[in-house]
Order: structure tokens, then sequence, then C-alpha cells
């Protein structure tokens, strides 16, 4: 009898304590929960911000909203507001609109204007385009891209048969990097297009800027001269390639 007794005591016991623990369990992942939905005012990107923008310049300009987020679900480094010590220093990359604006985005200003950081040994060079010439306006700072160009064919007998100009389309460049995309206005805020130049109805245009070898900015230059250019939006796994030879044209595209 009493050896039952001590079993039934030691069963409370047990109980007892593995009640306890699970509710202690509980009560501490609560506790940590509630802390990470602690409700945190950060900053996000009114509107697209571009790079090379100043601490000092978002502030004035007021180019940011302050929104409440659950602590978290925020990184590290989110701004709850701008310091002074930014100030100074310059967005490294465009910011999109409703983009939470991070300590890490800032950096020493480039010594090229506008903050655009060039690759070691490459230049920047930028192209006027249609958004529909440019993948719908997909095309972001850091996409890789192929240039294709469409130029003017010297061909008297299709010329004399047709009454036009033959017309050929070539792979100019098979992949380059954007480095920024849209014109700057004051403070490196960018636009689609700046308001001192009208556009034709309908129509979008972008500057586009490239890092380009001297060579691939020789042809880049002279086609957007003498060609009309379309680019294509890459992957990594994209693949591209330049062909001797004749381009595809009015004669051949059917074949």
């Amino acid at each position: 009898m009493t050896r039952r007794i001590l079993g039934v005591v030691l069963a409370i016991v047990l109980a007892v304590i593995g009640t306890g623990a699970v509710l202690l369990y509980v009560s501490k992942t609560r506790s940590s929960v509630a802390e990470g939905q602690t409700a945190v005012t950060v900053l996000v990107a009114k509107q697209r911000i571009s790079a090379g923008t100043s601490g000092a310049s978002i502030k004035t300009r007021e180019l940011f909203d302050e929104i409440v987020m659950p602590a978290g679900t925020l990184p590290a480094d989110s701004l709850t507001a701008l310091p002074a010590e930014l100030d100074e220093l310059v967005l490294t990359h465009d910011v999109q609109p409703r983009q939470l604006l991070l300590k890490g985005m800032f950096g020493a200003p480039t010594t090229l204007s506008g903050g655009i950081a060039v690759p070691e040994k490459m230049m920047a060079v930028s192209l006027k385009m249609a958004v529909e010439e440019e993948v719908g306006g997909f095309v972001r700072p850091g996409s890789q891209i192929a240039v294709f160009s469409t130029y003017t064919l010297v061909d008297e007998p299709y010329k004399k048969v047709v009454g036009e100009n033959n017309k050929g389309t070539k792979l100019l460049l098979p992949r380059v990097e954007v480095l920024a995309v849209g014109a700057y206005g004051d403070d490196g805020v960018t636009s689609a297009q700046r308001n001192d130049a009208p556009a034709e109805a309908g129509k979008v245009t972008l500057l586009v800027t490239v890092a380009v070898t001297q060579e691939q900015a020789e042809k880049l230059i002279h086609s957007v001269r003498i060609a009309e250019l379309y680019l294509a939006l890459l992957t990594d796994s994209s693949e591209t390639r330049t062909q001797p030879g004749t381009a595809v044209d009015n004669r051949t595209i059917l074949r």
C-alpha cells in the first residue's frame, strides 16, 4: 500500500513539474514573440531616389515617409530617422518607391558626378531609349543587357524593286551592365523625362547608362549616330554570341 501511495505521489509531482515546465516555455515563447512584434517607426522612400542623392538632400526635400512596422520583420540597419552623420554621405544605388531606407545604402561620394560607381577600367555611356526599346521599362540598375543595332544596308537591287532601303539587324554588344536608368534632375532625383523636354504624345523616354570598354563605347556611340538601338534583358544563363557575316535583313528574315 505504501509503495502504491508513493507511486501516486511521485506521479503527481512529476505531472506538476512537467506542467510547470510547459507553462514556463510557453511564457518565454510568448514574451519573445511579443518582443519581436514591437511597433517601430521606420523610413521608406516616398518616390524613386537616385544614386548620388545625399542624406541632407533627402531630409531637406522630405523624400521619405514614416511607417510603423513590427520590429522583428526589419533589417538591423533600418533607419528610424536620418542622423546628421548621413548628411554628407550619398546613396550608392537607386532606391525604389516604398523601399526601406537602410544605413548600409549610404556611402562616400564617388569621383563621378551623380555618384555612379563605374567598374575599374570601364567607362559609362548613356543611351536615350523609348520605353518599349528597353524591355518595357524592366531594365534596372544592375541589369545585364544585350544591345542590338538596326541599320541601313547598301542594297541597290532591293531598293530598285521595293522602293525603299534594305534594313539589317545585328547583335552589337552581347552583354553589358546597366549602371543607372533615368535622367538626373535637381539633387540627383531621377525622372522618366525632364520637364523642359516636351514628350511626344504617348511616348516615354529614359536614359540608360551602361558600363563599357573603349571598344564597346566606340561601337555604341557610332551606332547611336547612324542606327536604331534595341535592348534585351539577360539572365545569368542567357546565351548571346556575335557572328561574322550578314545580319538579319528584309531579304532573309523569313528564311
